[in-house]
């Protein structure tokens, strides 16, 4: 008698178990994953901006691709809320950022950047020769190739690398896009290298003091992060130039302030192959540009003739001033149409030699025609005249 009711009592408690164990089964479905997803629904529904797209075909194909890579494993799409990753790569992901999204692309580990804000931050000529040979742009990198993209070479993408491009450059566009149109948000438009604008709010090399530069150090340096584009003597000769446009810049042909030289490295050039490079800290910065100091031989540093300024500033009036200002800041009234934007020759000066091929080639890849009519006199004396706005002494007043 007692076995027989221990023996129903046993099979009572494996029922009780039994009905439990499913009953918590669907319980955690419940808590963990039906009342998160319908959260995620309404803030997804609250918060989404009206006007934002789905993806285009090509971009769906692009995202396919993506997934099908595993570009995911090594790549996040995910600003956690942590100051770092906020400095880096601007606000947090917010949950409307995923509205077509399914299944998330999200990752966990970032053995390379984190792509939640690639829109627009590289070119995609950039893009494509990273895709062809990562090692051609970021030198020490694991990023196996995908050759098979490609016609025999970077400038030559296939559909596939068209579609992945084309995913690539819309990551974040949606959040940076309402960023640049809310004024409560104005000085996170930073947070986009593309996007941040000379001078703009919150820029922090307003208030940066570069300090004294180590050349040896700078070197390593630029062998790790630039040599790739720019090509070891930082003559813009390199493997990667091939494929992008415009070139790399001749740097041993230029005169930079150390501050404007900053900027650039701090925001990159919109418009260009060049990115911003904000993880370099300013010492690794001030290393740097004291190595480019020591490459800077063409520097022309013959006097400037009088009568030849005055004959460069009346060419310059009649030819250049639309672009780049009336005093050669680069702030000309159709300067706002262009990316790269207009040189600023306050802050940054060529040298004669770089001058004169620019006026006879242009600068292929941006809006830099070249003027063919322009005789060789007029160029040396353009040229003088270029040279002359050059005005470091107001740059360091301008940038404390």
């Amino acid at each position: 008698m007692k076995q027989r009711q221990s023996g129903k009592f046993f099979s009572f408690s494996l029922v009780v178990m039994f009905v439990a164990g499913v009953g918590f089964f669907f319980l955690s479905i419940v808590a963990l994953g039906i009342l998160p997803g319908i959260r995620l629904e309404q803030s997804i529904a609250e918060n989404a901006p009206v006007n934002y797209r789905p993806y285009t075909e090509e971009q769906q194909r692009g995202r396919t691709i993506y997934a099908a890579e595993g570009c995911a494993y090594c790549h996040t799409q995910q600003v956690r809320f942590t100051p770092e990753d906020r400095r880096r790569w601007g606000p947090s992901t917010e949950p409307w950022e995923t509205k077509y999204d399914s299944p998330h692309l999200w990752g966990t580990r970032r053995v390379g950047p984190d792509l939640a804000r690639e829109s627009e931050v590289r070119s995609n000529d950039w893009q494509y020769t990273h895709l062809y040979n990562p090692r051609y742009i970021v030198p020490n990198s694991v990023m196996p190739g995908y050759a098979w993209m490609f016609d025999g070479s970077a400038d030559k993408p296939l559909q596939p690398a068209r579609d992945l491009v084309a995913y690539l450059q819309i990551l974040g566009r949606e959040r940076q896009d309402l960023m640049a149109n809310d004024p409560q948000q104005s000085q996170q438009i930073q947070a986009n290298p593309a996007r941040t604008l000379k001078g703009a709010s919150g820029d922090v090399l307003t208030t940066l003091t570069l300090p004294t530069g180590d050349q040896q150090r700078g070197q390593t340096v630029w062998n790790n992060y630039c040599s790739a584009c720019h090509g070891a003597q930082a003559d813009g000769n390199s493997v990667a130039a091939r494929s992008l446009l415009p070139r790399p810049t001749n740097l041993t042909a230029f005169s930079y302030d150390p501050l404007a030289f900053a900027t650039i490295l701090h925001n990159g050039v919109a418009g260009s192959s060049m990115p911003a490079w904000r993880d370099l800290s300013p010492q690794q910065v001030a290393d740097i540009y004291a190595w480019l100091t020591t490459l800077r031989t063409k520097a022309d540093n013959k006097a400037l003739s009088t009568a030849s300024i005055a004959q460069g500033a009346e060419l310059f009036a009649n030819n250049c001033t639309s672009c780049h200002g009336v005093n050669g800041d680069g702030q000309g009234p159709a300067a706002a149409l262009y990316k790269p934007a207009p040189f600023d020759f306050l802050h940054q000066q060529p040298d004669a030699q770089e001058i004169d091929r620019v006026l006879r080639q242009g600068v292929p890849g941006t809006a830099m025609p070249p003027f063919p009519t322009m005789s060789a006199a007029q160029r040396a004396a353009l040229a003088s005249y270029v040279r002359s706005l050059h005005q470091p002494e107001k740059a360091a007043n301008t940038h404390p």
